[in-house]
């Protein structure tokens, strides 16, 4: 669903409950200059103030760095209606963002936060700050259209106005992404993605497997629709082109591209090169010239020490792979699969020949670990979790037969742990 329509129809689900009775909660609002935030009472109550808190912090840094000044406040949504933290934003129509309060996941460093509150409305004020502020042609189409213009499918000439309204939407979501996830990295004071563990491991094994690096025209076209992580890549190009840049010349430099001063180039590439004096596919091949250079030196420094021998399990790579049970009495290991052309499902893996035999199939998977796994070896029993993006199900499972049931149904727990001591299931 286009993320518009998707805030739209959540909004309206929150109106129609909130009015029908449905929950024991109304709606409430904390108002400032700037927000319009919108709450349950009096589930949310506690948490209403320093979510506004937050953004206020957040919006000094917008105002100060990108000169950001709201042609209306935001709308702010707080959310519950799953077990993982998340959020949208929307600068077109209208400033919008949807945040989804509950922890977010931090496996493999993929997320590298201070806190998750901050950290999530530092990332989105900037895709809101980065299209909404405008140049004079731009306050000149917005008060001519009354407001800044959603391109609709039905009707192609709403793209013209749509551009002419909100010139720096119409890019690609790399750039996006990567602006957003740089500037959350400089707002917590480098704790963030764009110094993150897990995007350096990427770019390091790319080099050490000599992979292809997509330029910007691919990355749009199959490096985020041919993958199984569907919009992962962008995040990983953007940041670390971003990084490269600010490195390279100067974050103030990269601020002077994304943020749509007067007078400046409308177009995203062709402002681009009004800054930094080459086109943009140019920089980009710069970076991936530098990029293969300084991991090809990290790994040669890593290789001046041994290694810990190691064997390959499977002659393939196995996509997002959960946390591994041993079956010691069978000589197998389990775990959950989520590669390209597959449903998402956990497996027994043979120790001798690597075998693989899926068991069951895991509804509504995580990005990275596909599921919450346990192992009770004395019962032979695998726990693990589904709708994982919602208000998880637990089930156990039995992987000699393939039967599993469910034990609780709509929890909010994961992160599963089995205590053989006691018999007991932590999460």
């Amino acid at each position: 669903m286009p993320e518009a329509n998707r805030l739209l129809v959540v909004f309206l689900v929150v109106a129609a409950t909130a009015t029908s009775g449905a929950w024991p909660a109304e709606l409430a609002t904390i108002r400032t200059d700037d927000l319009r935030l919108v709450y349950r009472d009096p589930l949310q109550t506690f948490l209403a103030p320093y979510a506004a808190q937050c953004f206020e912090n957040s919006m000094e840094f917008q105002r100060e760095v990108f000169g950001w000044e709201p042609s209306a406040p935001v709308t702010v949504l707080l959310n519950d209606y799953s077990d993982g933290g998340n959020a949208s934003a929307l600068g077109v129509p209208r400033n919008i963002l949807l945040l989804e309060t509950s922890p977010v996941g931090v496996n493999f460093e993929t997320v590298t936060t201070n806190e998750r509150l901050n950290w999530l409305f530092n990332h989105e004020l900037v895709h809101i700050a980065t299209v909404d502020r405008a140049a004079g042609r731009d306050r000149f189409f917005r008060k001519a259209m009354a407001g800044k213009v959603t391109p609709v499918s039905e009707q192609p000439g709403t793209i013209l106005w749509f551009y002419l309204t909100s010139p720096r939407d119409a890019a690609p979501r790399w750039y996006h992404e990567g602006i957003a996830v740089f500037a959350e990295t400089w707002m917590s004071g480098g704790v963030g993605r764009a110094q993150g563990a897990w995007d350096e491991m990427v770019f390091r094994s790319m080099v050490r497997d000599d992979a292809r690096f997509h330029d910007p025209l691919s990355l749009v076209a199959e490096g985020t629709k041919t993958v199984f992580q569907v919009e992962v890549n962008s995040y990983l190009y953007g940041t670390r082109f971003m990084t490269w840049l600010a490195a390279t010349y100067s974050p103030d430099d990269v601020v002077r591209w994304v943020a749509r001063e007067d007078g400046s180039k409308a177009y995203y590439a062709a402002r681009f090169e009004e800054v930094f004096g080459k086109r943009l596919k140019d920089a980009w091949a710069d970076w991936i010239a530098w990029e293969r250079e300084f991991q090809a030196a990290n790994l040669a420094a890593i290789e001046e020490f041994p290694l810990t021998a190691a064997r390959d399990l499977s002659d393939r790579a196995l996509g997002s792979v959960s946390r591994a049970a041993l079956d010691e009495d069978r000589g197998r290991m389990y775990a959950a699969l989520h590669y390209p052309g597959k449903v998402a499902h956990i497996a027994s893996i043979a120790l001798d020949d690597g075998t693989i035999e899926p068991i069951v199939e895991v509804k509504d998977p995580v990005l990275f670990t596909v599921t919450s796994l346990a192992w009770d070896p004395e019962r032979r029993k695998l726990f693990y979790t589904t709708d994982n993006r919602e208000y998880r199900d637990i089930r156990e499972l039995d992987p000699d037969t393939g039967e599993s049931r469910t034990l609780l149904k709509d929890a909010r727990i994961g992160d599963l742990a089995f205590d053989r001591s006691t018999g007991d299931l932590w999460g």
